[in-house]
């Protein structure tokens, strides 16, 4: 029975713990998608609870509550809400990479706390920039709700680190005994599937805002736009990953294939 070694393109190829996985670019993509959501759907259950709780006569408690339902940021959230919506989907698959590139493999522990450690980069800058861009002050100060500004957003975000911690471990796990061929064919559509992501979600915002007024009678020129960016994204990730696919579709073509290690006739 022939005992020779696999060629080193076909052998599994782990990198060491500190060093980015294999996918991580596809893995901190998706992982920060449903981390986002999951801090939306927080965000949105924090408002009902601040909404349903608050008093603007009841003690302490329930004016900060009040408080925070009804602020600058609240009041002005019209139309505007899709854009932020399209912003904070962007700057959360944004710092989703960054987290890939420099810190999953530096943090301590597991994927979860990795995650939350992360969060609080975000989350303070959260309070010392977007807080004043949005009229509410250095940490929610001109919010009339103590402490409650900077702890919600504290909680927010820990529901982002944790889920993108989380889904990032896992998804890069599942890569972490690939071949090198299969590293590099990964690579490949990775960045194919990336590419039309961008492309396609930039095309149909402009698309989409363009149409807008075409068809104001059934959404504001926003949320066209926002719809237009979602399409268009999915429809660029489904052709990128295409044709990714094909440029990696000949096994016989790729770098240390069966052929290229073969003995010449």
């Amino acid at each position: 029975m022939d005992q020779s070694p696999a060629p080193a393109s076909h052998r599994p190829y782990p990198p060491p713990d500190n060093a980015r996985r294999a996918g991580w670019l596809d893995a901190s993509i998706a992982s920060g998608f449903v981390a986002t959501f999951a801090m939306t759907v927080s965000m949105a259950v924090a408002y009902g609870i601040a909404n349903a709780a608050g008093d603007t006569n009841g003690n302490t408690i329930e004016r900060w509550f009040a408080a925070l339902s009804s602020n600058e940021l609240t009041e002005n959230m019209d139309d505007s809400f899709a854009i932020g919506m399209i912003l904070n989907l962007f700057m959360g698959v944004i710092w989703a990479m960054v987290y890939a590139l420099w810190f999953a493999q530096r943090l301590p522990g597991p994927g979860w706390r990795r995650g939350a450690l992360f969060s609080l980069i975000p989350w303070f800058l959260s309070l010392v920039v977007f807080f004043p861009i949005a009229g509410i002050g250095f940490f929610g100060s001109e919010v009339d709700a103590g402490f409650l500004p900077a702890l919600g957003n504290l909680i927010l975000h820990l529901v982002y680190g944790v889920v993108l911690g989380a889904l990032y471990r896992v998804g890069v796990s599942s890569n972490a005994e690939d071949s090198l061929i299969d590293v590099q064919v990964t690579a490949t559509g990775e960045r194919a599937s990336t590419i039309g992501l961008l492309a396609g979600g930039a095309l149909g915002f402009i698309g989409g805002w363009f149409l807008g007024p075409t068809i104001d009678n059934l959404a504001s020129q926003p949320v066209v736009a926002f719809a237009g960016a979602l399409t268009g994204a999915a429809m660029g990730m489904l052709m990128g990953s295409l044709l990714g696919v094909n440029l990696d579709d000949d096994p016989q073509q790729r770098p240390g294939s069966p052929a290229d290690d073969a003995p010449p006739a």
